[in-house]
């Protein structure tokens, strides 16, 4: 029992001589707790004298003195709305039908040539099958063969291979309305194994 109270008046010294010095520091360090230092403001700044430090207002007020002593600084500039539209990549007109239609290179035996060697290239599971495979696409003014898509259809399996056969189209001759060249629709038939 002794070597406990020995033990216990150690604890107890040391308590005394580190814990107690050290609970009076933090209480100090809390009671004269750490505050940042008062902003000081340049007492020669003219624009904070002069607008009280309200920095919303000096920013309106200095703004519209510069806007007034430089007004080439502040002008919206207008784009100029009569320039010439170039409507050559317009495709938001397409016509049904035109004066002059759109032309496969080397007329309609070129383009039965074109679609023949490629259906050359069709899964070998389509070989032997009959379909027919009406496709419609415009031609726009520069010649190229645009969005297909398929109007009927008599077996779906041939839909891809229609579709890539007229994505993949050389330029055709475009349409003419009045002399000038137009968006046309082209409705082509693409028959299979006949």
């Amino acid at each position: 029992m002794q070597s406990f109270m020995v033990k216990f008046d150690k604890i107890e010294k040391m308590r005394k001589q580190i814990i107690l010095p050290a609970a009076i520091l933090v209480v100090l360090i809390a009671l004269t707790a750490f505050k940042p230092p008062k902003p000081t403001y340049p007492k020669n700044d003219i624009l904070y004298s002069k607008y009280g430090g309200d920095v919303d207002l000096m920013m309106r007020e200095e703004r519209k003195k510069d806007s007034l002593a430089r007004p080439y600084l502040y002008e919206v500039k207008k784009e100029d709305t009569t320039s010439v539209v170039d409507d050559l990549g317009d495709e938001s007109v397409i016509l049904e039908k035109a004066d002059v239609m759109p032309m496969f290179p080397d007329g309609e035996k070129g383009l039965q040539e074109y679609i023949a060697s490629n259906i050359v290239f069709l899964v070998d599971t389509l070989v032997g099958k009959k379909a027919t495979v009406s496709v419609k696409f415009f031609v726009n003014k520069l010649g190229n063969a645009k969005n297909p898509v398929i109007v009927k259809s008599d077996n779906p399996s041939f839909n891809l291979q229609s579709i890539i056969i007229i994505e993949n189209m050389p330029s055709w001759t475009p349409a003419k309305k009045n002399g000038k060249e137009v968006n046309c629709y082209v409705t082509l038939p693409i028959k299979y194994g006949q």
